[in-house]
């Protein structure tokens, strides 16, 4: 391939030599004779001779390159020189340190520069300049490492794999062509550049036609994929499409060995799927469900059968419940076959996961944590169908489903138990991630089901919050440093590949059932769980408190679904909290946490716009704060003004969820359009919070008439005069009749007032007589 070099660069070479060795690089005769050729060259080979004999004066071959190479005045001065370096990075191996030395000589701009030339000489082969550029950056890569001139190659790599008529002429280049891309892939940044260049079209193209390197295309692939997740299809979702139908239907039609290797492809390639409605009826997810079918029914050994739980645990969390019910279902008939391949997975994952954890050395069961933890996704999300009734089960079927979970949950908690005496969980990181696994699945569990295995679950309680603890300390300690580093999106994922999991971020929803129970709380608040809930509170509203700021929100880099999961942990932790203040009112009265979490409340909750989105979090901190405040109200200074603040927003969140001008007939109280889409799980918190205020009115004097300066009051009656007889529900009805007849008993001025805005015709037209009776009226 290099022939037409020897003539071209003869010359060249002895004078490129000639300069390394302190001389003329520039004679005024460019082309010798070969009479002076051959002399100068035994000029020099007798030179090189007398040199020879003092070693020390003579460089070695990677020094002489570099300094050849520095010399050269010209590319095509650094062309010659560079089939020198060709040799010398294919005649072994070179330290990071001489790699560095030429490729600052080589210099990469050159070799880009060389990528995208395409004039040859006459008589050479198209892809010349481009092969010997590639011989020597694949050789050089870790020298490249983060450059952009490095990235700014990937198009002219993604067209030469793309290049049909070099399979049979260059090989080399296609397979230095996925090296070099490989080891972008690699790099932090690559990833992302593989993504921006759009060069996953042709990686997937390469594979589905099972070109030459196909194999390195699906492995570049699964990298970026690994590393970016659902970003990585977001410009690109075609050719995701693309790669799963063809690996679905390989999947499918295979039933070799090849089809196990396939489901870890598959697993990788569904955690990074794109969110997308025009992916609900693709061919692949059947292809997908049946091959995942013929895995889970057939006999096979446990490495397979563990491959297939894995790939149909992700599958269920990416696709849905409804894709395993119904994908390719035609008839009832079908969709019993998916219940029974529910059913299937989930026994065959109880089954893993008992004979991974019981009876084994905690050594044991750590070193094969992986086919376990295969399996616990499957039991987390079975733990929630069976509890919602998502899935019609017969009543046995039902049973048998309960009853196998409910011996894995058992397994897990007599591991966790002889774990908590094990040292090496917090020394080993792979030990500590598969605990953290194994608590999550817990967690799934007592979420949905307390009663059973109670005394396992409390003597399980001092271990789990340990590891909630140990968590919790270290993300904040990462994201402590990363703020001061700087917010960069590299510094980010960087940060987060040190994170350990949030652990009680899945415990919150179980602490909320155990902290309604007696022994449970009593444990629980032994182990300081209070402090570590109103430090992860106010973690988490550190992490968004900027969402709620006066910024423009395109300065505000927070992503959304960050916000919802951060408002969702604050709303469940403010029900936790509740919990403890109805169940331990003198320990709320004196404990100075309390009066802590009641003054950051006061503080922060103006600050959230009562926005759909915010309502949930708005609406559980107002409650949380009036509930704290009926025991800690001695506590508060009338010249306080964070109270005042704290009502107004109670008033407004309570004010604003219902009015006449949005019903049809504009006589009919109804729910405001801003809450009506989450009425749902905003209604429990507006009744509780017109009752947990209404309780305080008699309590705390000055309540009363502040709520009368709002005009609150006011407004409800006059929006009560024109509705209608039956426009009022009857539960909304109660609770306005409640709040009006307790502020009217506890405030001689709101009485007068309220009785001046015409309070009387509107018990009469609402029949409200425990309201009538406070003014002494029957009806």
């Amino acid at each position: 391939m290099y022939d037409w070099l020897s003539v071209v660069a003869a010359v060249e070479f002895k004078q490129l030599m000639n300069m390394a060795s302190g001389g003329d690089g520039h004679s005024s005769t460019p082309e010798l004779d070969q009479g002076q050729v051959n002399s100068e060259s035994d000029h020099m080979d007798s030179e090189d001779s007398k040199e020879r004999e003092e070693p020390p004066a003579v460089p070695d071959p990677v020094e002489k390159s570099v300094m050849i190479l520095e010399r050269a005045k010209s590319d095509t001065e650094k062309f010659a020189a560079l089939l020198m370096v060709t040799k010398l990075t294919k005649a072994g191996k070179l330290s990071e340190t001489e790699k560095k030395k030429i490729m600052n000589a080589v210099g990469l701009p050159f070799l880009a520069r060389l990528m995208r030339t395409s004039d040859v000489p006459e008589g050479c082969p198209p892809f010349m300049f481009k092969s010997i550029a590639l011989t020597v950056l694949t050789s050089l890569m870790s020298c490249c490492s983060g450059s952009q001139v490095l990235y700014g190659l990937i198009p002219i790599l993604c067209e030469i794999i793309s290049k049909s008529e070099l399979y049979e002429t260059d090989l080399t280049l296609i397979k230095d062509s996925y090296q070099c891309l490989k080891y972008i892939a690699s790099d932090q940044c690559g990833s992302e550049a593989i993504i921006d260049y759009e060069a996953l079209a042709a990686l997937v193209e390469a594979y589905a036609e099972g070109n030459f390197g196909c194999n390195d295309a699906i492995d570049i692939i699964l990298m970026v994929a690994s590393e970016e997740g659902t970003k990585t299809w977001e410009d690109e979702p075609e050719a995701f499409m693309k790669l799963m139908t063809h690996i679905a239907h390989e999947f499918v039609v295979d039933h070799e060995e090849n089809k196990f290797k396939l489901c870890n492809v598959l697993t990788k390639l569904l955690q990074s799927m794109p969110p997308s409605s025009e992916m609900e009826q693709q061919g692949w997810k059947q292809d997908l469900h049946k091959g995942i079918s013929d895995i889970i029914f057939s006999k096979l050994g446990r490495e397979h059968r563990i491959s297939g739980l894995r790939l149909a645990g992700t599958a269920l969390e990416n696709l849905g419940l409804l894709w395993l019910l119904r994908a390719g279902a035609e008839s009832s008939t079908e969709e019993t076959k998916g219940k029974q391949l529910l059913l299937m997975m989930v026994h065959l994952s109880c089954i893993e996961v008992r004979m991974g954890l019981e009876d084994r050395t905690f050594e044991e069961v750590v070193s094969n944590a992986l086919p376990i933890t295969a399996c616990y996704t499957i039991i987390e999300m079975s733990v929630v169908f069976l509890v919602n009734g998502a899935v019609d089960f017969e009543q046995k079927h039902k049973q048998q489903l309960y009853e196998s979970l409910k011996g894995a949950i058992n397994a897990v908690l007599k591991f966790l138990q002889g774990a908590s005496f094990e040292d090496a969980v917090l020394e080993s990181s792979k030990t500590y991630m598969f605990v953290c696994a194994t608590i999550r699945v817990l967690c799934a569990w007592l979420a949905e089901e307390t009663a059973a295995n109670k005394d396992d679950v409390y003597k399980t309680l001092p271990f789990v919050i340990k590891i909630c603890k140990h968590s919790f300390d270290h993300n904040k300690t990462s994201v402590s440093k990363s703020k001061k580093k700087g917010h960069s999106v590299v510094t980010h994922k960087a940060e987060d590949k040190k994170k350990l999991p949030d652990v009680l971020k899945f415990l919150l929803p179980g602490l909320c059932h155990l902290t309604a129970e007696d022994i449970p709380r009593r444990i629980l608040i032994d182990l300081e769980l209070e402090n570590l809930l109103f430090e992860y509170f106010s973690f988490h509203w550190n992490s968004i408190k900027d969402a709620f700021g006066p910024q423009v929100k395109e300065e505000v880099d927070i992503p959304v679904h960050k916000i919802h999961a951060a408002g969702e942990a604050m709303s469940t932790i403010s029900n936790i909290f509740m919990n403890i203040v109805v169940q331990e009112p003198e320990r709320v009265k004196s404990d100075i946490l309390y009066y802590s979490l009641m003054k950051f409340i006061f503080c922060k909750l103006p600050e959230i716009p009562l926005e759909s989105c915010h309502l949930k979090l708005s609406g559980t901190l107002c409650i949380l704060g009036l509930m704290i405040l009926r025991h800690q109200h001695p506590n508060v200074k009338s010249t306080d003004f964070t109270i005042f603040r704290f009502v107004q927003s109670t008033v407004r969140f309570l004010w604003d969820s219902h009015n006449v001008e949005e019903s049809r007939d504009y006589a009919t109280l109804v729910v405001s359009s801003k809450y009506e889409s989450d009425w749902g799980s905003l209604m429990d918190i507006w009744f509780l919070g017109m009752h947990t205020l209404s309780f305080l009115l008699p309590i705390i004097p000055w309540l009363s008439d502040f709520l009368m300066e709002s005009e609150w009051p006011q407004t409800i009656v006059a929006t009560l005069l024109t509705v209608r007889e039956g426009g009022l529900d009857v539960g909304l009805k109660s609770a306005l009749e409640d709040f009006l007849s307790l502020l009217c008993r506890s405030s001689n001025t709101a009485n007068n007032v309220l009785q001046e805005k015409g309070v009387l015709q509107v018990c009469k037209n609402h029949k409200l007589e425990e309201l009538s009776h406070v003014f002494g009226v029957k009806l």
